[in-house]
C-alpha cells in the first residue's frame, strides 16, 4: 500500500530483496527435496536388497556421475550467470537454452558411447550390464534437465513443485514394486522416469509457457559455449574426482560392504550440507549481478558458529542416526562419519569463496584452478596411500578431507590477494 509512494531506488531494492528471499525459499524445498526423499527411501533398500547389493548400486551410481558431468560440462555455473544477466533479453535467453541443449545431446551420444566401451570390455561392468543400461534414462535426464533456466532466472517455483512431484512418482515406484533383492536393476530404472518426467514438464513451461524458443545455432555459437563452459567442466570433473572416487576405488580395492558404509556416511554429511548449498545458489546470480560481497561474507559467518556445532553433534547423534537409517550393522560408518564431518565446515568456506564470491567478481580462472589443483592433490594422497600399503577405508576418507582443506586454503588466499572482502 505504502510502496507507491516510495522513492524507485528503494522500490526497487525491495523487490530485488523480495525476489532474493522467495528464490531462497523455493530452492531450499528443491534441495530439501533432493536429499529427503533419497533418504526416505534408503532405510527400505538398505534392508531388502542387504548391504552388498546396495554398495554395488552405489558404486554403479558413482560411474555414472562421472558421464552426467560429461553431458553437463559445466553449463549449470556458465549458463546460469548468462542467463542471469541477460534475462530481459528473449533472444539471448533463447539463443543460450538452444545451444545448451543441443550441446548436451551431442554429449550424451558421447556418453553413451562411452557406457558401451566399458559394458563390452571390462568384465567388472559386464557382469552387472543390465544395471548400467538401466541408468540410460538418468544419461538422458542429464541431457534435458532444464532446472539451469530457473536458476538463472531466480524463479526456482515452477521446477521446485516439478521436482517434487518426480520424486513422489519415484517413491511410490519403489515401495510398490521392489520386494527383494533380485530387483536392485528397478532402482536406477524408477529413478530414471522420475527425473525425467520432471525434466520434461520443466521443458514444456519453458518453451510453452516462458516464451523461449528452440532453434539450431551455428557451429562458432556452440563452440563459444563449449568454449565457455569448459573451465567450469574442468572444475566439475576435479570435483568429482574427490567427491566419488573414494566409492570407485572402495569398490574395486576393498568391496561393496564397505561401499554402502561410506555411502550411508555420505548421505548424511551430505544432508547437513544442504542449506548452505541453497544459500550458494541463490547468492550466485544474485551477486552476479549486484556485486554485493558483504551480503556473503554476513552470510558465512553465520553458517560458520551453526555448523561447528552440526560438526561436534555428530560424535551425540551420529550412532543414532545411523541405526535408523541403515540399522545396526551398519554401524561401522560412523567413524568415516566423523572424519567425513569435517568437510561439512571446510566446504562450506570454500564453496563460499568460490562461486560467489571469486567467480561472481570475474575471477575465473583462480575458481577453477582451486579445483582442478585440490583433485591433483588428492590424487597425489591416493597415489602415496597405494605405494606404501595404507590403502583403507579411513586413509581414503582422510585424503577427501585434506583435498577439501587444500581447496579453501587455496581460495583464501587468492581472495586476500584480489582483496575481495
Amino acid at each position: 500500500m505504502f510502496l507507491q509512494y516510495m522513492p524507485i531506488e528503494i522500490k526497487e531494492k525491495y523487490h530485488r530483496h523480495k525476489a532474493l528471499i522467495s528464490n531462497f525459499n523455493f530452492m531450499s524445498i528443491f534441495q530439501i527435496s533432493q536429499i529427503a526423499f533419497p533418504l526416505v527411501i534408503y532405510p527400505y533398500l538398505i534392508r531388502v536388497l542387504g548391504k552388498e547389493t546396495y554398495g554395488i548400486i552405489a558404486y554403479s551410481n558413482a560411474i555414472i556421475a562421472y558421464l552426467l558431468i560429461l553431458i553437463n560440462f559445466g553449463f549449470n555455473i556458465s549458463e546460469v550467470k548468462d542467463i542471469s544477466l541477460y534475462r530481459d533479453d528473449i533472444n539471448k535467453v533463447s539463443e543460450i537454452v538452444s545451444s545448451v541443449l543441443i550441446l548436451r545431446t551431442i554429449l550424451f551420444i558421447i556418453a553413451i558411447v562411452i557406457l558401451s566401451i566399458l559394458i563390452i570390455t571390462i568384465p567388472t561392468f559386464a557382469s552387472y550390464k543390465w544395471l548400467y543400461l538401466a541408468y540410460i534414462g538418468i544419461l538422458i535426464n542429464g541431457a534435458i534437465d532444464p532446472s539451469f533456466y530457473f536458476q538463472g532466472i531466480e524463479k526456482m517455483k515452477f521446477i521446485t513443485i516439478i521436482s517434487f512431484l518426480s520424486n513422489v512418482a519415484f517413491l511410490i515406484l519403489m515401495f510398490i514394486f521392489i520386494n527383494n533383492k533380485s530387483q536392485y536393476i528397478l532402482v536406477p530404472l524408477f529413478t530414471s522416469i522420475g527425473a525425467m518426467l520432471g525434466s520434461m514438464i520443466g521443458l514444456y513451461l519453458i518453451f510453452g509457457r516462458q516464451g523461449i524458443r528452440f532453434s539450431f545455432q551455428s557451429y562458432q555459437k556452440l563452440k563459444f559455449r563449449l568454449k565457455e563452459s569448459f573451465p567450469f567442466f574442468s572444475s566439475r570433473v576435479s570435483v568429482l574426482v574427490i567427491d566419488k572416487s573414494n566409492v570407485v576405488l572402495i569398490g574395486s580395492f576393498i568391496g561393496y560392504t564397505q561401499v554402502a558404509y561410506y555411502d550411508l556416511a555420505v548421505k548424511l554429511v551430505g544432508a547437513m550440507k544442504v542449506p548452505f548449498g541453497i544459500f550458494n545458489q541463490v547468492l550466485f546470480p544474485n551477486v552476479s549481478r549486484t556485486k554485493n560481497v558483504a551480503m556473503v561474507i554476513k552470510t558465512l559467518k553465520g553458517l560458520i558458529i551453526f555448523y561447528v556445532l552440526g560438526y561436534f553433534s555428530l560424535f551425540f547423534i551420529g550412532d543414532t542416526m545411523i541405526k535408523i537409517l541403515g540399522g545396526v550393522h551398519l554401524l561401522p560408518a560412523k567413524y568415516i562419519l566423523y572424519l567425513l564431518g569435517i568437510t561439512m565446515i571446510t566446504e562450506l568456506i570454500s564453496t563460499f569463496l568460490g562461486a560467489p564470491i571469486l567467480l561472481a567478481m570475474g575471477h575465473k580462472t583462480e575458481y577453477t584452478k582451486s579445483i582442478i589443483y585440490g583433485s591433483l592433490f588428492y590424487a597425489i594422497i591416493v597415489f602415496i596411500l597405494y605405494l606404501t600399503n595404507w590403502f583403507g577405508i579411513y586413509q581414503l576418507t582422510m585424503a577427501t578431507v585434506a583435498a577439501g582443506t587444500f581447496i579453501l586454503l587455496y581460495r583464501f588466499y587468492y581472495c586476500k590477494i584480489f582483496k575481495l572482502f
